[in-house]
């Protein structure tokens, strides 16, 4: 399931979906579309599917038939295909509860709805979506690499990639696999989003995890490369406090073209090893240290 997601909230009353969305946008900072109805639920699913959702919040009994009934049949046409949704409803029987386990529910939640509760069940299925993530790889994006190259080459002007990640200073993994969803979604959306508010126009950031971002940038030589740098490690201090800075490292590796490389997979190669290398040299440091 996609981390850009949505939460789809699925309840005939206008007044219990602005209840959750206001909770809902109050606590996450995801996209939430609403649905009425079995009818629009089903259009949705049979359009669009489940692969774009993080969460379904649906209620049992809507005007024109039973929501689950819909995510039941959803699966068994799809071939089994997971959904992950909270089931919600004022009336709750054996059998009803029976069918929402069997078709994957991650949870039964009773009207009215206890807020803290639902927050728990909520961070719990968002922060496993997270960490089930494989991390995407630089070279998923080399043709976006390659036609940048081309362009600094035809108009003669320095281009600068860089990767950057946080781990933690106790098992060195991820940050993102070992964090609460909330420091998740600081560094997933929070962190680009400041980094965007300061760069050029012309940079281009992408999060191959919550925690780990590529950037490319045009017009950046190996002097400008440092200035970045910097930029980087402050909106990190700005996002993280320093009690729990102290438990976690920055590691960030660079290539320049055309100093290091005029290759597109050759300047790729190299910031992967430059990473490595600051990486290793990092970790050797915090183990010589304890």
């Amino acid at each position: 399931m996609s981390t850009n997601g949505k939460i789809l909230l699925v309840d005939d009353s206008p007044l219990f979906r602005a209840y959750l969305k206001n909770f809902i946008n109050s606590k996450y900072s995801l996209e939430i579309e609403e649905i009425t109805s079995t009818r629009e639920l089903s259009r949705y699913l049979s359009t669009f599917g489940v692969d774009n959702l993080l969460l379904i919040i649906i209620d049992l009994y809507l005007p024109d038939g039973n929501g689950l009934e819909v995510l039941h049949q959803y699966r068994e046409v799809s071939g089994g295909k997971e959904i992950p949704f909270l089931l919600v409803s004022a009336r709750i029987d054996s059998s009803s509860a029976a069918l929402a386990l069997k078709t994957g529910a991650k949870g039964i939640i009773a009207k009215p709805v206890n807020l803290e509760k639902l927050r728990e069940k909520v961070d719990a299925i968002l922060l496993s979506e997270y960490r089930l993530k494989e991390r995407a790889s630089v070279i998923e994006y080399y043709d976006q690499v390659k036609v940048e190259v081309k362009r600094a080459q035809r108009a003669k002007y320095p281009l600068s990639l860089l990767l950057a990640g946080i781990f933690t200073t106790e098992t060195f993994h991820a940050l993102y696999k070992e964090s609460s969803y909330h420091r998740i979604i600081d560094l997933k959306s929070k962190y680009p989003e400041k980094l965007r508010g300061i760069m050029r126009e012309t940079d281009s950031i992408i999060n191959l995890s919550p925690s780990e971002y590529f950037l490319i940038l045009p017009f950046t030589d190996s002097e400008g490369i440092l200035a970045v740098k910097k930029k980087l490690e402050k909106i990190y201090c700005e996002l993280i406090p320093e009690e729990e800075r102290n438990t976690l490292i920055m590691v960030i590796g660079t290539a320049t073209f055309p100093k290091d490389s005029e290759k597109p997979d050759e300047l790729i190669s190299k910031l992967e090893i430059d990473f490595k290398e600051q990486f290793s040299a990092a970790k050797r440091n915090i183990v010589n240290t304890q």
